[in-house]
């Protein structure tokens, strides 16, 4: 939905924004028995993919090293996924994980 500055509806958002202190944001979606409007999400798959198991031993006070450690394996693990099936699912293949 364009909404440029200067027109209504940009108008009526900043105003609302600066009445009520949080910035309201614009949706749009289908309706239930027609789809041409509404609000309820478009219909769209949802995908889900699971990666390996991450072996956790149980303490009762980790320490940081072992914090850092289930961290990375995490991150490796995440990134593992990402690789593996990003062409799956329309992502380019020069595309990638970066962790800030």
């Amino acid at each position: 939905m364009t909404n440029p500055a200067g027109s209504p509806l940009r108008w009526l958002q900043d105003h609302l924004q600066r009445l009520m202190g949080v910035a309201l944001p614009l949706f749009t979606g289908r309706g239930v028995f027609q789809y041409s409007f509404g609000l309820l999400p478009y219909r769209q798959p949802i995908h889900t993919v699971v990666g390996r198991p991450i072996p956790v031993v149980q303490t009762p006070s980790p320490t940081k090293d072992d914090i850092d450690r289930l961290h990375s394996l995490y991150l490796e693990g995440l990134t593992a996924v990402f690789e593996d099936n990003k062409d799956n699912y329309g992502v380019a293949t020069d595309k990638h994980l970066h962790f800030i």
